[in-house]
């Protein structure tokens, strides 16, 4: 249902708002129908699944894990990989678009401009193991973050979510360039050398496909924290491959030419 549909519903007398969707049905209202995605890394979607492109977030746990006050991740956070997984971020969907809500709107709210649900996902003991080791331990769960920021509004299955998520990060870390950026660990490198590598490995990337964010560590220096990769929803069984990639509309990149691969602090290392 659309944005400000939504938000004038919010404000009805419980009895009409009930029979709103009834009517809907009955009119031939607008609706989204369920995406019909094939690829062997698909994700079904029964909602809002006319979105353009997903962004799959990887962190560089030492990066994403540090802040200018020094470490940010509880003092259980696995070092080993340090190649982890954020998210994986479906773009506005269309009914979004049309009704114009700013996408900064949907990267700060996500599914709550729909529903709020704060509902944790609910995992078998084997993909929660899995996930604590790749996810980092921030001060409230990364994992309910982001199902209920990004995938609870979209009907998808968590397990399947979760499991195809963690199976794209671990490609990009077995891969060529996952495994030299942690050869790269405690360097100095560019992005032009990142984004030369992986196109040499992978195929030409559209434009923005990969994007790199930034911390700044407590010496004011920028630090690699995460990698964002613009991914084709229909596609996402190709990656690491370039053809499984889109433009990314937005820039989002904000770090410069040249910044640090961090490491963990060495009095911080895990017994």
């Amino acid at each position: 249902m659309p944005y400000r549909a939504l938000t004038a519903l919010r404000g009805l007398h419980p009895t009409l708002a009930a029979l709103v969707p009834a009517l809907c049905l009955m009119a031939g209202c607008a609706h989204t129908p369920p995406s019909t995605h094939t690829d062997a890394l698909s994700i079904p979607v029964t909602r809002h699944g006319d979105f353009g492109h997903y962004t799959l977030a990887l962190t560089w746990q030492p990066g994403f894990c540090t802040d200018q006050h020094g470490p940010s991740c509880q003092p259980d956070q696995p070092h080993a990989p340090l190649i982890g997984l954020h998210g994986l971020w479906a773009s506005r969907p269309s009914d979004l678009v049309r009704e114009g809500l700013p996408v900064t709107q949907w990267w700060i709210k996500g599914c709550d401009i729909y529903q709020h649900d704060d509902t944790p996902p609910q995992l078998s003991p084997a993909l929660s193991k899995r996930l604590s080791g790749t996810v980092a331990h921030t001060r409230s769960s990364l994992v309910t973050h982001e199902y209920t920021k990004h995938v609870q509004c979209f009907g998808m299955n968590a397990e399947r979510f979760f499991t195809v998520a963690s199976t794209l990060r671990d490609r990009f870390a077995a891969g060529p360039v996952g495994r030299e950026l942690d050869h790269d660990a405690g360097r100095d490198i560019s992005k032009a050398d990142v984004i030369g590598s992986f196109e040499r490995t992978y195929g030409t990337l559209p434009e923005r496909g990969l994007q790199f964010r930034c911390n700044t560590d407590a010496q004011g220096q920028p630090i690699l924290a995460q990698l964002w990769f613009t991914l084709d929803p229909m596609g996402l069984g190709r990656f690491p491959a370039a053809s499984g990639f889109l433009p990314s509309p937005d820039v989002q990149d904000n770090c410069p030419a040249r910044f640090r691969v961090p490491t963990w602090p060495v009095t911080a290392q895990a017994g």
